[in-house]
């Protein structure tokens, strides 16, 4: 049972999963997500959702939703919401589904990419929450196998997310932010907040990141670093709150 905001769900975990106690740890423990309010950013943030969901709800999409814990938390702390939540291994996948039963969000078993078609997944033994779709390591011995992709430009123009408002981009994909950025990013800059995991401890000289700072070089972001994660708020839409649209 975990509980956020007042609100207790029960919460499903293989109990011999080290990566399943690490995501639960960082989520409703550590609580990694909950720390908007520390930042004069994040009170900006927090004013655009109630400002933005006084008419309209908002689009959070979670990028490595994994078993669920951060589709819960962020359905239960801002649950004027709809979570599209992107995860490619499918016993997570399933998971993820049991614990966010009820909750307003969009489940899709696949990987996040640059262009929607297929790619490989990968096990590197780095427990349950370590899944790649990099071609990093041995195909023969750590294939899974095949499984769809979805492009961002996909997910904002699905029927699920046309009628919301863009608010918080989560990527947690395991060195696959090198393919999500390397093409078109314009989607980037709908989004107010940003919170991302880069990779580049765990694939040395890979440049996984690169691609990703590039992108947000071109954009008008505060960074703010916090924990293993990194949060970008969108200056030209939360400085400018008095200018808010649906556009």
């Amino acid at each position: 049972m975990i509980e956020i905001n007042g609100i207790k769900r029960p919460f499903h975990f293989r109990s011999d999963s080290i990566g399943d106690k690490s995501v639960i740890h960082q989520m409703f423990l550590s609580k990694d997500y909950d720390v908007l309010k520390r930042w004069a950013q994040g009170k900006s943030l927090i004013d655009y959702y109630e400002k933005q969901t006084r008419e309209f709800k908002v689009l959070i999409v979670d990028l490595g939703a994994n078993i669920g814990a951060s589709t819960v938390f962020f359905s239960l702390s801002y649950p004027k919401s709809h979570v599209y939540c992107v995860e490619p291994e499918s016993t997570n996948w399933h998971l993820q589904c049991l614990n966010t039963k009820g909750l307003d969000c969009t489940n899709y078993l696949g990987a996040i990419s640059h262009h929607d078609g297929t790619v490989s997944l990968y096990d590197p033994g780095r427990s349950d929450y370590g899944f790649m779709t990099t071609k990093d390591g041995d195909p023969d011995t750590n294939r899974i196998g095949d499984v769809p992709t979805i492009s961002m430009n996909s997910i904002l123009n699905s029927i699920e997310a046309t009628d919301k408002i863009p608010f918080i981009l989560k990527i947690d994909i395991e060195g696959a932010e090198s393919e999500l950025f390397q093409e078109d990013c314009g989607w980037l800059v709908k989004f107010p907040c940003i919170i991302i995991e880069l990779h580049d401890w765990m694939l040395p000289f890979k440049g996984s990141s690169k691609n990703f700072l590039t992108a947000v070089a071109r954009s008008d972001f505060d960074v703010i670093y916090h924990g293993e994660n990194i949060f970008l708020f969108n200056a030209n839409i939360l400085n400018k709150l008095e200018n808010l649209s649906i556009d």
